[in-house]
């Protein structure tokens, strides 16, 4: 069986395009998401606002997440078909976004 056949059989998720489109969405969704983290922070934790910014930040962070584990989910099935490296960039930034998490359900970034 040829590549383009087994690659036209697995359908546009396991694409090394589809993947890397992925990534580039994920890390500019990091990116937004560090731009925004002073509404979690010592002067956004302490305005009558304060449950509406921790919300924004919250779904701008599921959404960076769902981002990178897709993207990361995308390119080892690329990686089982195709071969390649593994997907350090998106575990990484999975890693990222679970220790993020884990700071603002503690009110870290609030000190």
């Amino acid at each position: 069986m040829d590549t383009n056949e087994n690659n036209q059989e697995t359908g546009f998720f396991f694409k090394p395009e589809t993947g890397n489109a992925l990534a580039v969405l994920s890390g500019l969704s990091f990116f937004f998401l560090s731009m925004i983290l002073p509404l979690v922070g010592p002067a956004g934790s302490r305005v009558p606002h304060a449950e509406q910014n921790k919300s924004v930040f919250l779904s701008v962070l599921m959404l960076t997440f769902v981002l990178s584990v897709t993207t990361a989910y995308s390119k080892m099935g690329c990686r089982r078909l195709n071969g390649g490296p593994l997907p350090f960039f998106s575990f990484g930034l999975c890693g990222a976004c679970f220790l993020t998490l884990f700071i603002l359900l503690f009110n870290g970034f609030a000190i």
